[in-house]
């Protein structure tokens, strides 16, 4: 590899992992505020808040790679152009378009890098995002309960008197269950209850010996028993005196966690092209291409960004002001908003994922390959881009104005 090569990369890659962990940091922070009030409201732990934050790291990377891979091009050319080694470099008689040689390298490593990321690692972690966090739901009211403390989870009130130490043994037990569909309440007393796993996704069950159970129907005359297991019982009028009885702890808290798949963005990109012509129940065909286009075209972005990011770079050098990069900055958000907007469209079937999907990164290719060739080829204009130069100076000017009229009166 050329010296030249070795030497640009060198200057793109540190500010391009500064901001990728910068990014990742300010992301994962504002999105452990919600995840701490999920596990910890459920009495969870810290390692799973913290396994919970691993699992949204693939996600938060996916956001963060193009505008990282954009600011470490565009700090390293601006360096380069400030200092004057831009000057020795072309004085070398190596061109532009020959500097970017390594840059691109660098995106297109970072665009494998996306492939793993969208195709793989997205998906998966998404799923797993899922079940831990439905785990953690499932289990809150076996976790809140206290000895002499009333709990409520839905539809379920509970209250024991004492615990055992492994938590599955109850003694003086006080459970109070509506069935809103049935329209009736149940209301149960017993003097001993055992917890117990499901072997399947079913919610856990409790094994309660004698006790009573007094149903109070809305309807007169309607009384319907939950899931239960009678052994020595009576009944009479909607009062049941059991020796043994077996009800659900919050069934309708209860969701179980449903095989990967439960919506598109769970889906490799081969998975949703095999699927797109015959959709699993619940998901529309237009779902499954939208999602597999928005993805193909954010990995397809980062190979652009380079062709954007060194015209803004070596813009204005002579300026202090770095007006490039709040152009590249403000474009790649106008990128990303119109990207969203046209797979909203086809998830819609209001427009075909070439014009919804594949349109914005058109334009944005066009645009930043003029740009580039305007800077790269067109040596008089070198100096800066005339539009950009023209109207950051405009408005630098209208406010020096404006803030010595101020000190004047």
């Amino acid at each position: 590899m050329p010296i030249f090569d070795r030497y640009i990369l060198r200057q793109v890659f540190p500010p391009l992992a500064f901001t990728l962990l910068i990014a990742l940091l300010v992301l994962l922070v504002e999105r452990m505020l919600r995840v701490l009030d999920s596990v910890l409201g459920s009495q969870g732990t810290m390692q799973v808040v913290f396994e919970l934050l691993a699992y949204l790291v693939p996600h938060y990377l996916g956001l963060a790679l193009p505008m990282a891979l954009f600011l470490g091009i565009y700090f390293a050319f601006r360096r380069l152009s400030r200092e004057s080694e831009m000057d020795a470099i072309l004085a070398s008689g190596t061109g532009l378009h020959q500097l970017m040689r390594p840059v691109m390298l660098a995106a297109v490593l970072l665009s494998l890098f996306a492939v793993l990321i969208f195709n793989t690692l997205q998906p998966h972690s998404r799923y797993a995002y899922r079940s831990v966090l439905s785990s953690v739901q499932n289990m809150s009211i076996e976790a809140l309960i206290q000895p002499g403390v009333f709990v409520s989870s839905d539809n379920t009130t509970l209250m024991v008197e004492e615990i055992s130490p492994d938590r599955r043994q109850f003694r003086r037990i006080f459970m109070h269950e509506e069935d809103k569909q049935a329209d009736e309440a149940a209301t149960i007393t017993a003097r001993e209850g055992i917890l117990t796993e499901s072997e399947d996704d079913s919610p856990p069950f409790v094994q309660l010996f004698n006790g009573v159970r007094l149903t109070t129907p809305v309807e007169p005359g309607k009384v319907e028993g939950a899931r239960e297991l009678e052994s020595g019982s009576e009944r009479s009028d909607g009062l049941l005196r059991f020796n043994e009885m077996q009800t659900v702890l919050g069934e309708d808290a209860y969701d179980a966690v449903q095989p990967r798949g439960e919506d598109e963005r769970e889906y490799t990109i081969p998975e949703l092209w095999t699927l797109k012509d015959n959709p699993p129940e619940g998901l529309e065909r237009s779902r499954l291409l939208a999602e597999m286009n928005e993805r193909l075209v954010r990995i397809a972005s980062i190979l652009v960004l380079p062709f954007m990011a060194v015209p803004l770079a070596l813009s204005n050098r002579r300026s202090q002001r770095s007006s490039g990069v709040a152009v590249g900055v403000i474009t790649l958000l106008a990128f990303n908003e119109a990207l969203q907007q046209g797979v909203r469209m086809v998830r819609r079937e209001q427009v075909e994922p070439l014009l919804g999907a594949w349109g914005p990164l058109l334009i944005f290719l066009l645009g930043s390959v003029l740009l580039f060739m305007d800077v790269a080829f067109r040596v008089p204009r070198y100096q800066g881009i005339g539009i950009v130069d023209r109207t950051t100076t405009f408005v630098g000017n209208l406010i020096e104005r404006r803030r010595k009229r101020r000190e004047a009166s």
